[in-house]
């Protein structure tokens, strides 16, 4: 058993919710190989200290292969919590010397629905307000999405564009973010609050699927058909979450922010085109499982004419559940066709490097997930 030392070695100062998630995850990876961990406290969901650690070191071996540094991640640096339950930790006196904090954690399944607003809305609140008052904070950056931006957004979406009224969300994850930084501006002025938004996170740039295969089926299942429900020269935002990762803590550590809200994002400069995303795939060295590659591009096609194609599905996707998989596909092809992007300047502005194209690293992504069928891997994403 694990036990507390009553004297921790460092005053943490900055509290990090999320590490088990996959960005707050690439976020303490990245935090413990700089100066400031001893200063990083983690508020883990478990049943006891034990438990909470073996969940973070498993979470950040995904990114972390030294042992050695896994070991920096110590017992006194982890508060056992639900932060939708805060009333359970609040007492716990490290949390005084809390000065910035990270919030990460959320409920980001595509597949609930009202769980979603209890979580990420209602938890969310909750723990801001009981944080705030046994804290000094002087910098909340709590991590959004940037496709609050509905199911008909401009092709180049600027932070202040949303949330707004008025916007039809794809699904409840989306919305539950929106609802949240609407009442997070509310009910906390002069809090110093900082939004970040990330665009989609697809992959690691050098370790590609092996930390989480989160949305990459849904690439491979465009690849698999040579078909996309829009325009080859239709473009999409993806980042890399160690990209992402490290943005947000650049974010978190600068001592001034020139602004309230952020995208963590491809951008103009850095987004793909359908067209660039099936040229990468066709230049990867491993496809579906070891079949020969026969797409050498992708046809818009509409839902009926992909929904003709069901009884190829298990050959394509591996044994499946074809309507299941067709809901997926209805879903994901109507973020892939939305032809947006997001505003980068501000973060340039802070001196974070453009992000790498996602057709830069697509080949990693592939190679990971050679082993496994799309259907298997897609279910990530529907837990």
């Amino acid at each position: 058993m694990i036990m507390i030392p009553k004297t921790p070695a460092s005053s943490p100062t900055i509290l990090i919710t999320g590490a088990t998630g996959l960005l707050g995850g690439a976020l303490a990876a990245e935090m413990l190989v700089g100066e400031e961990w001893p200063k990083v406290l983690l508020l883990v969901r478990a049943e006891d200290l034990n438990h909470a650690h073996q969940r973070v070191v498993r979470s950040l071996a995904r990114f972390v292969a030294d042992p050695a540094q896994l070991r920096l991640i110590l017992p006194e640096q982890i508060i056992v919590g639900d932060f939708t339950q805060p009333a359970a930790f609040i007492e716990d006196e490290r949390l005084a010397t809390i000065r910035r904090v990270v919030h990460c954690a959320a409920l980001t399944s595509f597949g609930v629905t009202g769980r979603a607003f209890t979580t990420n809305v209602d938890g969310t609140l909750s723990f801001v307000h009981h944080i705030r008052q046994v804290a000094t904070i002087d910098r909340f950056l709590h991590v959004s999405t940037a496709m609050i931006c509905g199911d008909c957004p401009p092709k180049l979406v600027r932070e202040d564009d949303y949330p707004r009224s008025r916007v039809d969300h794809l699904v409840s994850y989306t919305e539950s973010k929106s609802q949240a930084e609407k009442l997070l501006r509310l009910t906390l002025p002069g809090f110093p609050l900082v939004i970040v938004r990330p665009s989609i996170i697809v992959g690691h740039t050098a370790l590609g699927c092996t930390p989480s295969s989160s949305i990459f089926w849904a690439f491979r299942i465009s690849d698999a058909l040579g078909m996309i429900i829009c325009r080859e020269d239709s473009r999409i935002d993806v980042v890399p979450v160690d990209y992402a990762a490290r943005a947000l803590q650049t974010l978190l550590l600068k001592p001034r922010l020139a602004h309230s809200s952020y995208h963590i994002s491809a951008g103009e400069e850095s987004s793909c085109t359908w067209e660039e995303i099936a040229e990468a795939f066709g230049k990867t060295a491993a496809w579906s499982n070891g079949a020969p590659r026969t797409v050498t591009g992708y046809r818009t096609a509409t839902v009926a004419e992909i929904e003709t194609r069901k009884a190829e599905f298990d050959g394509l996707f591996g044994r499946c559940n074809k309507n299941f998989m067709m809901k997926a596909i209805k879903l994901y092809g109507a973020f892939s066709g939305l032809n947006t992007v997001f505003e980068t300047s501000r973060l340039r502005a802070e001196g974070v490097p453009p992000s790498p194209r996602f057709s830069e690293y697509l080949d990693a992504c592939q190679q990971s997930s050679s082993a496994y069928s799309i259907a298997d891997q897609m279910l990530i994403d529907f837990a």
